[in-house]
């Protein structure tokens, strides 16, 4: 590998986990820097990687099951927790896989925005059902989306709305559709707002008993009465009202916003979210090219915010094993790792979902974040020096993941790099400590235990 190409990291970090492989760097470079954006974009998928679980095509049979004598309800239940462990041990292992990071990275963006929890719809094929629509809609447009994961099964289980009824509303899902889905907390809606707007969706309901679990109004349920929301008066439905609130200017500027921090830096410029978001208010909410343009930005491209965002436990973990290690035999146990670092993928803490930024090196979080990454740096010098065996305490820090889940081969390849170029590849800006020996099977480690390596 040439010397790697500084910008194109930074661009396949920010869209990926935090770091990119040589030869994803090496696909990328000597193009214009906009073609390289737009190709980037083009790799978006709606499809994942892997073979999805068998267990998939089980047909919903909650109103069946209910009727069922109490061992069977009880066997089905471990059975579904059996396929909830599966199900996140798939999406640790597409992510890992991929060769379409972009489309993961969205697919975890927007899980942390159109938040569920699998512990609460206990229905994993409906957790894997809304992770889809996410890989749908990851770069199209925002309004159909919205409309779209307003109707998700999962998502009318996990706010409520599948217990919304006339005479007696449910007001989660309404409340969060403003406050954490389009407006943002406070901004532009009142509190007879909220309760007109959850009488609209009054009956809407998951269709159960098939195989593709779907959306149905029951009209016995749904509350067909006039409403007066955001300064309007009518007999508004659920469609009806997502239509009202994306008319109001404070949608694109919140998206754009929480766009800039996922992308940029954690400090939005005001000005350029505000053309931004006119940018995505005149293209009817077409996320691809709002997206495009922060990529091409200058505040984007600045050296100055190369490291400037904290890397999540996802893109730590992903991220370090995509470069350094080998496609996982067994999944199942990154799950745990992911947990034990702060990030509990498909069970986010609340509905708010992960705060990010720097609540990922809290107190809490930062030793066991720091403490796996010592577990790694020994594993690396084990496969760099063919020790082939883990001191107990490095096993623990590595969380029980197994010494072959690092390439020998990677390693000794990246090991054999110059100094600065290797630096260049594993951290996003220079070294804290200084560029590492030119030789010797600790340079890789050595920069995997920088403190920079915890930014992208």
């Amino acid at each position: 590998m040439a010397q790697p190409n500084a910008e194109i990291r930074h661009l396949l970090a920010r869209t990926g986990f935090g770091m990119a492989k040589p030869e994803e760097i090496d696909a990328l470079s000597g193009r214009p820097y906009a073609e390289a954006v737009e190709r980037l974009l083009d790799s978006v998928s709606p499809r994942p990687h892997l073979t999805t679980p068998d267990w998939l095509n089980v047909p919903l049979l909650a109103q069946i099951e209910a009727n069922l004598p109490k061992e069977k309800r009880d066997a089905m239940q471990m059975e579904r927790r059996d396929d909830q462990r599966e199900l996140k041990a798939w999406w640790w292992a597409e992510m890992l896989n991929t060769p379409r990071p972009f489309t993961e990275h969205m697919v975890l963006f927007w899980h942390n925005h159109f938040t569920s929890a699998v512990n609460k719809v206990n229905r994993p094929e409906l957790m894997f059902k809304q992770t889809a629509l996410f890989r749908t809609h990851a770069i199209g447009n925002f309004e159909k989306f919205v409309k779209a994961a307003a109707k998700d099964p999962a998502m009318l289980v996990y706010l409520d709305t599948n217990s919304n009824r006339a005479g007696n509303p449910n007001e989660n899902f309404a409340r969060e559709l403003m406050e954490l889905f389009t407006l943002g907390e406070g901004r532009g809606y009142t509190e007879l707002d909220v309760r007109e707007a959850a009488r609209s969706f009054t009956g809407w309901r998951v269709v159960t008993g098939n195989t593709n679990a779907g959306f149905k109004v029951e009209g016995t349920l749904h509350d067909g009465g006039t409403k007066k929301f955001m300064g309007r008066t009518g007999r508004f439905d659920g469609d009806d009202i997502i239509d009202i609130i994306l008319e109001q200017p404070q949608v694109a500027e919140f998206i754009t916003e929480k766009l800039w921090l996922n992308f940029v830096n954690d400090a939005p410029d005001p000005a350029e979210v505000q053309k931004l978001a006119r940018q995505f208010r005149d293209s009817k909410y077409e996320l691809r090219p709002v997206i495009a343009s922060i990529l091409k930005s200058d505040a984007f491209r600045d050296p100055d915010n190369r490291g400037a965002l904290v890397k999540s436990p996802t893109d730590l973990i992903v991220g370090t094993f995509r470069v350094i290690g080998t496609p996982p035999a067994n999944p199942s146990l990154y799950p745990a790792v992911g947990r034990a670092l702060g990030q509990d993928l498909l069970d986010p803490p609340n509905v708010k979902g992960w705060p990010g930024g720097l609540a990922w090196i809290d107190t809490s979080l930062l030793p066991a974040r720091n403490a796996f990454m010592h577990g790694v740096a020994a594993g690396v010098d084990v496969q760099a020096t063919g020790k082939q065996t883990l001191a107990t305490q490095a096993r623990r820090d590595m969380k029980n993941l197994p010494v072959t889940v690092i390439d020998s081969a990677k390693v000794k390849s990246l090991n054999a790099m110059p100094a600065d170029q290797l630096a260049e590849l594993i951290l996003p800006v220079s070294p804290a400590g200084g560029i590492a020996a030119p030789a010797g099977s600790g340079k890789l480690g050595t920069l995997l235990l920088d403190p920079t390596f915890q930014l992208k």
